[in-house]
């Protein structure tokens, strides 16, 4: 082969060389090219994010203070209803007063009451005395000349006696049971309420019973038992026996003035008064 030849060869070999290395630069070039490109929406999404996730921070740190907020109100609300009850009575001291309300209302109508001739002769009416939220309420049959005087029931001999079976036999004093009658005025000589005088006094007993709502109604002798218990029996057979009420339970037991005139019966007062307390403790 001749030097020309030879050298031409070279000299084609070095074109394509450098024909596929240009082709190679380009493409690389081109890829370089690409790749920046690529970097910029790159950076541009990374700033944008970054703008997105700061306003969302911002956000978050804004709805975080008006929570905060929100909070501090309801807490300032709160704290201003917390306040407000602090100065409000105790639960059973409102229902005290309630009930205080309602049987003073009962007892001014009883002491204006004309429901049947008996006001005609009275001193005074007679509503029930004695503690508004009492377990017990005790229930005669009228006042007696004491009673009539003073217009506060069971003040007499027989107010007397039933003052030591409540204190000796159920531990309480009069202070802490409610003491009432069927019939509000004294009947002429002491005699026994009629049926009418019962029928138009007997609203106000269960007015005062609704009040108090007591666990247990104690009837002290017939009248007061049948008016509650709605039987016509003799108090042999109820005494010492409970009847069921829907509101409240009855126990019949005698009445005091029965047991001063046959002392005997005193004893056995006392065997009812245990079993008054046997139910509250089981209540």
């Amino acid at each position: 082969m001749s030097r020309d030849k030879k050298l031409n060869e070279i000299i084609q070999y070095i074109d394509f060389l450098e024909e596929v290395f240009g082709d190679i630069a380009f493409t690389i070039d081109e890829k370089i090219e690409k790749r920046k490109e690529e970097s910029k929406r790159e950076d541009k999404a990374e700033k944008k994010f970054g703008e997105k996730k700061e306003k969302g921070e911002e956000k978050k740190k804004e709805e975080e203070g008006k929570r905060e907020e929100e909070d501090k109100k309801k807490k300032s609300i709160f704290d201003s209803i917390v306040k407000e009850c602090y100065s409000l009575p105790e639960p059973w001291v409102a229902i005290k007063e309630e009930k205080t309300h309602l049987l003073r209302d009962i007892a001014d109508r009883i002491r204006a009451c004309k429901r049947c001739p008996l006001w005609e002769k009275r001193k005074n009416a007679v509503p029930g005395d004695g503690n508004p939220s009492a377990e017990i309420v005790f229930v005669g049959e009228a006042p007696g000349y004491e009673e009539d005087k003073k217009g506060k029931p069971f003040v007499g001999k027989s107010g007397k006696l039933l003052e030591t079976l409540i204190k000796e036999e159920i531990g309480l004093d009069r202070s802490s049971v409610f003491i009432t009658n069927v019939v509000r005025c004294r009947p002429p000589e002491n005699r026994m309420p009629e049926k009418k005088e019962i029928e138009a006094c007997s609203p106000y007993l269960f007015e005062e019973i609704n009040a108090i709502k007591p666990k247990i109604v104690v009837a002290l002798g017939s009248p007061a038992a049948k008016v509650l218990i709605g039987r016509d029996e003799k108090i042999s057979e109820m005494r010492g026996n409970f009847y069921k009420r829907p509101e409240f339970e009855v126990f019949v037991t005698f009445h005091p003035a029965y047991a001063i005139r046959n002392p005997s019966q005193i004893e056995v007062m006392r065997e009812d008064f245990k079993k008054i307390k046997e139910f509250l403790r089981s209540e």
